[in-house]
C-alpha cells in the first residue's frame, strides 16, 4: 500500500498531527508493519494529501511551543481510501510482506463482509504456500572452497525451520481471526 495511503488511513481514523503520525509510526505497532521514515518524508506526504483534496487542517496554537497542524480527512480522502481497501487483494508471496496487515489494520473502513473475505484470501495463500513449504525439495549445491557443505545445510535447515514455524503460527493466527469474525 502506498505511503499516503497509510497516513490517510490513520488520519480518517482520528485528527493527528505529523508528529502524531511519526511517533505512530515508530512504535512497536508501527515498526510491526514496517513502515520507516523521516519526519520530512511524513510532512512533505500530507501536504500532498492536502493539495490533492484528501485532508485539511486546523492549526492549534500552543502556547510557549510551536503551533501545530491538525490533519483531519476529507469527504474526498475518506473516498480515496475506501477506493483504495475495495481493490482486490493480491497476497504477496512474502507472507512477512506488510501489505496484508496495512489493509487488516485499516478493516474498520471496510464492511464486515470485505473483511472475512480479505482474511479468507490471506488464509487460502498461506495454506497454499505451506504446502509448497512442507514439500521442498533439496538440491546439493555447488559451494565454494572453505564452505563447509554439512554446515551450510544445518544453517539453511535452520533458517527454513524460522520460517516455517513463523508461517505455521501466521496461519493459526488467521485461523482465530476468522473463526471470531465468522460467529
Amino acid at each position: 500500500m502506498k505511503f499516503e495511503h497509510v497516513l490517510l488511513g490513520f488520519v480518517a481514523m482520528r485528527p493527528c498531527t505529523g508528529y502524531d503520525l511519526k511517533r505512530w509510526l515508530d512504535s512497536e505497532m508501527g515498526r510491526m508493519i514496517r513502515l520507516r521514515t523521516q519526519q520530512s518524508q511524513i510532512y512533505r506526504t500530507l501536504s500532498r494529501m492536502c493539495a490533492d483534496g484528501w485532508i485539511d487542517y486546523t492549526v492549534e496554537r500552543n502556547e510557549g511551543r510551536p503551533d501545530a497542524k491538525v490533519y483531519r480527512v476529507t469527504e474526498a480522502g475518506e473516498r480515496a481510501l475506501r477506493d483504495r481497501l475495495a481493490e482486490p487483494y493480491t497476497p504477496s508471496p512474502d507472507f512477512g510482506d506488510p501489505e496484508f496487515l496495512v489493509r487488516y489494520t485499516f478493516a474498520i473502513f471496510l464492511s464486515a463482509e470485505e473483511q472475512v473475505r480479505l482474511v479468507h484470501t490471506e488464509l487460502e495463500a498461506r495454506r497454499a504456500q505451506v504446502e509448497r513449504f512442507r514439500a521442498r525439495e533439496i538440491h546439493e549445491e555447488p559451494w565454494l572452497p572453505g564452505v563447509d557443505p554439512a554446515r551450510m545445510m544445518q544453517i539453511l535447515d535452520h533458517v527454513h525451520d524460522y520460517k516455517g514455524l513463523t508461517l505455521d503460527a501466521h496461519v493459526r493466527w488467521l485461523e482465530e481471526i476468522l473463526a471470531e469474525l465468522t460467529r
